[in-house]
């Protein structure tokens, strides 16, 4: 793994660094199910065969269906005037939606099953009431109310959208029943349904035949009040009314012509007084009015007096007053002015005349109007009991009458006895069960065991605390420094480039057959010096990716010891060290791996050595020296200082300032120094040694280690201001689908990783 491609070539932070809070991660789910399939796969098959189980043990249901046409209302045979007596319908849409739920109710109703259950009597078959054979022998006959609810119980109504279609639905384990029962409530609830009107005319009839004979009595009273008052009001021969608008239009008529004589006679007042001011004048000429002016002979008197006056004029200018001539006219001037006054005074009489008669004519015309008024005013007096009487024989001749065309009208429906309710179609025997649908079932079954099984995935694996990826490591703040995969027989081959196999690879993985350190396992694995039997491996190689990230990240700084730790026993720190330790000196450098687990030493075991009698725990006490405690081993390069005795006080003994002398004699003698502590959360030790050396390396086993755990024993060292490297996550199974994969893909395939070529050690050895 190249330094570019992760964020491990840069020290680890002394202070927790806060974990970014990511959204919902798509592919992290997914990877969970990938990670939990079988689980997952399991839980569907579980759910699947429960419900399979459970489906095919359940009793088989039919279904037989009846389709009925349920108009608003019935034919009308007689006619759209001829109403029914029992309303349903009346065409608007909620009214329309209301009568339709109603019939459903209806047909859902225990009235309607209950007449099936005494036609049929029922309640008196122990079949049809579920009664088991073993307990008919004392059997006795349910009531009809119990039987109905056990037939209402089998009852569905499903209205077919968009029409006055209905479906009435029938459930019954037996298909011939469940046909008879469905066609029985469907004739049921239409004869129901006719009985219903049939039942609410007749009621209706009985009840109009009763008003009626109480509104014909009322009607003959008002008739003979209304004739007994006619007759004392005289006013037999026509109606009140009648007489009141014939008086009306008599005074109509009167007001009209007492109106033109009174304007008549105003006419002839004005006319006289013109006529008697003109008369008063010297001057024929000077007469203006017209009723003067347009008679004849005062006409021809003006045009010859007019004649005489302008001869004079012309005369009396030329010879004067005294002239023969203008005296003869002036005689015939004062001739024509008498007649002419005669003539007014006979037309002023003429006036006088016209103006009495139309004085007369006008008073006559107003007595008249004032007798009308008499006669309209004495009808008023009469009118409020007349009206009274006269509408009240209105109304009971119209109730009479309405009530009359009502009975016939619902006497011939009863007659007709005219149905808005038809059977359209009657139940068919069905051929396969409704219930239960298995396919439906199953299909059910297996969305909810998948969800089932994803949840628990989901969960499970939040529930899981441990450490499984780089991701797991890096949330708590700590750098990481690469992977050590599992050291099985998969990974001891240098096949990892592509996956498989390879001859050239199983060359490279037979053991030494010297090798003192080959003490294998059940599976035939030495894994803490597999890097030295299997140095083309993928546990070879991710250690020297490592041991490459932590020559990076202390060049600066020269970095000669190492602590390597881990949070709690059973990690694999010791092999991780010993294998570390292994891929430094096969890369040039003096290596010592000095054991300070005092409490349980196993760097002996590892290399296969014999536990000595001296080693650290002696050099501390001053009783050996280095040459005597470091032991070499089969590995160039490297050496390993043993424990020695166990000391009753580790921790005191590593505190001391010897413990420190011996710590620098041996940095002075190796380019590298390793040391193999025990747990940090365990015990202090590896606490103090982390403050004595140049950085420390925290181990988390795969799948093991907690997330607590590892987040303690960090902030442990980060307490104490320790210089922590990173972290590695040990024991990675890269076959593991759950987490192996991603890193197997990331770090080899991805990249093309190519194994087996010897000058990569050596280039590694000279960039070291």
């Amino acid at each position: 793994m190249s330094l570019n491609e992760r964020n491990s070539a840069t020290p680890a932070p002394t202070t927790t660094i806060m974990a970014e809070q990511p959204g919902v991660d798509l592919w992290e789910y997914l990877r969970i199910i990938r990670r939990r399939w079988l689980l997952i796969i399991l839980t569907v098959v579980v759910v699947l065969g429960l419900t399979a189980f459970v489906t095919l043990r359940m009793t088989k249901i039919y279904r037989a269906t009846v389709t009925l046409q349920i108009e608003t209302q019935a034919p009308q045979v007689l006619g759209k005037s001829v109403e029914d007596v029992v309303e349903m319908g009346t065409g608007s849409f909620w009214s329309n939606v209301e009568y339709y739920e109603t019939q459903y109710r209806i047909i859902e109703s225990r009235d309607v099953s209950a007449r099936v259950v005494k036609k049929y009597k029922l309640n008196e078959d122990p079949d049809f009431l579920g009664v088991p054979k073993e307990e008919r022998a004392g059997f006795k006959a349910a009531s009809i109310d119990e039987a109905a609810g056990v037939l209402q119980g089998m009852i569905t109504v499903e209205p077919v959208k968009d029409s006055r279609l209905t479906m009435i639905h029938v459930d019954h384990p037996d298909p011939q029943k469940a046909v008879f029962f469905a066609n029985a409530l469907a004739k049921s609830y239409e004869k129901k349904n006719l009985d219903t009107m049939l039942q609410s005319t007749i009621d209706a009839v009985d009840w109009l035949s009763n008003q009626l004979d109480d509104a014909q009595g009322k009607l003959s009273d008002s008739e003979e009040k209304l004739r007994k008052y006619k007759k004392e009001n005289d006013i037999l021969s026509i109606s009140l009314e009648d007489r009141q608008n014939l008086i009306t239009a008599q005074m109509t008529e009167v007001a009209r012509r007492l109106t033109e004589a009174r304007a008549n006679r105003i006419s002839i007042q004005a006319r006289k007084n013109a006529i008697a001011k003109v008369s008063k004048s010297e001057d024929p000429m000077a007469i203006p009015v017209e009723s003067l002016n347009s008679n004849q002979l005062i006409q021809n008197l003006k045009q010859s007096y007019a004649e005489l006056s302008q001869e004079y004029g012309e005369l009396s200018a030329k010879y004067g007053d005294n002239f023969p001539k203008i005296v003869e006219i002036k005689a015939k001037m004062a001739r024509i002015k008498v007649d002419i006054t005669r003539e007014v005074g006979n037309i002023i009489r003429a006036v006088d005349a016209e103006l009495g008669a139309a004085r007369s004519t006008e008073a006559g015309l107003a007595e008249a109007l004032e007798d009308f008024k008499g006669q309209a005013q004495s009808l008023v007096g009469k009118e409020g009991l007349y009206n009274s009487l006269a509408r009240e024989l209105d109304n009971n001749e119209k109730i009479y009458e309405f009530l009359l065309g009502r009975i016939k009208e619902a006497d011939l429906s009863r007659l007709l006895k005219v149905n808005n309710v038809d059977i359209l179609d009657p139940a068919l025997l069905p051929e396969f069960p409704i219930k239960p649908r298995v396919q439906l079932n199953l299909a059910l079954a297996f969305v909810f065991g998948l969800i089932l099984g994803i949840g628990l995935a989901i969960l499970l694996e939040l529930a899981d605390r441990t450490v499984k990826t780089q991701d797991d490591l890096e949330a708590l703040g700590i750098s990481f420094l690469g992977i050590v995969p599992a050291m099985d027989t998969s990974t001891s081959y240098g096949s990892s480039y592509n996956g498989h196999g390879s001859s050239r690879g199983k060359r490279h993985s037979k053991k030494a057959p010297n090798d003192p350190g080959s003490q294998e396992n059940d599976k035939g694995i030495n894994h803490d010096i597999f890097v030295h039997n299997h140095p083309k491996s993928q546990v070879a190689e991710s250690l020297r990716s490592i041991r490459t990230n932590l020559l990076f990240m202390s060049a600066d700084s020269h970095a000669k010891t190492l602590l390597v730790t881990s949070p709690s026993p059973q990690e694999g720190k010791t092999t991780v060290a010993a294998n570390l330790a292994i891929v430094m000196a096969q890369s040039g450098s003096r290596v010592l791996l000095a054991d300070t687990d005092m409490r349980r030493p196993r760097v002996h075991k590892a290399f296969g050595i014999k536990r000595p009698k001296k080693g650290l725990s002696t050099m501390i006490l001053g009783e050996s020296n280095a040459e005597e405690s470091i032991v070499s081993t089969v590995v160039p390069n490297l050496d390993v200082l043993v424990c020695g005795p166990t000391p009753p006080n580790p921790s005191e003994l590593i505190h001391t300032d010897k413990f420190k002398k011996v710590l620098n004699e041996v940095t002075e003698m190796y380019d590298r120094v390793i040391f193999d502590s025990p747990p940090v959360g365990v015990v202090t030790d590896a606490a103090i040694l982390s403050k004595m050396v140049d950085g420390t390396v925290l181990i988390v086993k795969s799948m093991q280690t907690t997330r607590d755990a590892a987040k303690h024993a960090l902030n442990i060292l980060q307490d104490i201001d320790s210089e922590i490297f990173g972290a590695v996550l040990n024991d990675l199974d890269l076959t593991n689908k759950k987490y192996g994969q991603h890193y197997y893909h990331y770090y080899y395939k991805k990249h093309g990783y190519y194994y087996g070529s010897d000058d990569d050690q050596k280039d590694e050895t000279e960039v070291s």
